[in-house]
């Protein structure tokens, strides 16, 4: 099955939330940076496939956050946090086990979770 993901600048996607009381639907500003990652969930069952997908949502958030890029001392870090985050949450939103546990864990077991 394909499926896609849309990467969000998280800082600007925070902000504008934290602002919206919880009753309130909170429309994402058409002005904010994302990407579309489209992938087949039904191929997360092989290993290249799991490298492959979290490769492309760690180039994706790269390129979302790009705008919080500086060498200047203090920024750096905005950006370093942005891209974790981004990846951080594009990976909880495929929701696949093996997927997670290589973003948590860097490797894959010698066996994992078959979907």
């Amino acid at each position: 099955m394909k499926k896609s993901i849309k990467l969000l600048l998280p800082v600007v996607a925070v902000a504008v939330t934290s602002f919206a009381s919880a009753a309130e639907r909170v429309a994402q500003p058409s002005d904010v940076p994302s990407i579309i990652v489209k992938y087949d969930a039904a191929a997360l069952v092989s290993r290249s496939a799991i490298k492959s997908l979290h490769g492309r949502l760690f180039m994706a958030a790269q390129t979302v956050c790009k705008q919080l890029d500086s060498r200047l001392l203090g920024l750096s870090g905005e950006y370093e946090a942005c891209v974790r985050d981004a990846v951080r949450r594009s990976v909880a939103d495929v929701g696949n086990e093996n997927l997670t546990n290589y973003h948590r864990y860097g490797s894959l077991p010698r066996q994992f979770a078959a979907g």
